[in-house]
């Protein structure tokens, strides 16, 4: 009985001991890392389902604003009849490759379809062409012509002498030019006016507006647009004297 007694001891025991062991053992396991599973399918037509989902990143552009180009307000009236370049060229019409006599010609055609009584004249489109390199004057001639048309409103007074009136006329044009051109008191003066070609033609007709009107009219007519003019608004990047 001794030795039944003892037995059910020892084997108390070793359960007692076996479940200690179980226990520490259980302690020690790591739990197994959540696995990714993806089911694919073998018709390659259906879509490929899976427990991924992927963060969405979100890109952010900055716009680069380019600055506009700075301007001056254009004045209320704003003249510009003639730009520099087209005022000053004396040599209008060698474009053509004619020479001067075919420069002459455009001139004489002009007066002979819209002022045939000039037109009339002898030796005035060459003289208007000879007159507009003189030292003194240096000015278009065209513009010329049409300048000493408007100021007669296209009549021959009988005493006056045509050629001599080109001539006053491109004096007249010069200085008022010059006078702008160098002089920043007047520029200031007449700050709706572009440049000093413009002031020229303005000085001429006593600053009339109508007058300038008139004029612009009458050189598109004969020969051709020369654009831009008298701007109502806006702005401008620049102006050249």
């Amino acid at each position: 009985m001794l030795v039944t007694t003892k037995l059910r001891i020892q084997t108390s025991l070793l359960r007692t001991v076996f479940c200690i062991a179980t226990l520490l053992a259980g302690c020690g396991r790591v739990a197994p890392a959540s696995t990714v599973t993806a089911r694919v399918t073998s018709n390659p037509t259906q879509p490929v389902s899976s427990t991924i989902s992927s963060p969405v990143s979100t890109v952010t552009s900055t716009a680069t604003v380019i600055p506009l180009p700075t301007c001056t307000p254009i004045p209320k009236i704003y003249i510009y009849v003639i730009d520099r370049a087209t005022y000053l060229d004396v040599d209008a019409g060698l474009e053509l490759g004619l020479g001067p006599s075919g420069a002459i010609a455009v001139l004489q055609e002009a007066l002979d379809e819209h002022h045939p009584d000039w037109g009339q004249e002898e030796g005035l489109a060459k003289n208007a062409w000879n007159y507009s390199h003189a030292q003194n004057i240096g000015v278009n001639p065209r513009a010329l012509l049409v300048t000493t048309g408007v100021a007669l409103d296209w009549q021959i007074p009988e005493d006056h002498d045509l050629k001599e009136d080109i001539i006053q006329t491109g004096v007249a044009l010069t200085q008022s030019y010059r006078e702008f051109r160098f002089n920043e008191e007047l520029q200031a003066k007449y700050p709706q006016v572009a440049n000093a070609a413009s002031y020229a033609l303005y000085a001429f007709f006593d600053y009339d507006l109508e007058k300038l009107e008139v004029w612009q009219q009458e050189y598109d007519r004969m020969f051709g647009d020369v654009q831009p003019r008298i701007i109502p608004n806006g702005c401008i990047t620049a102006t050249s004297n």
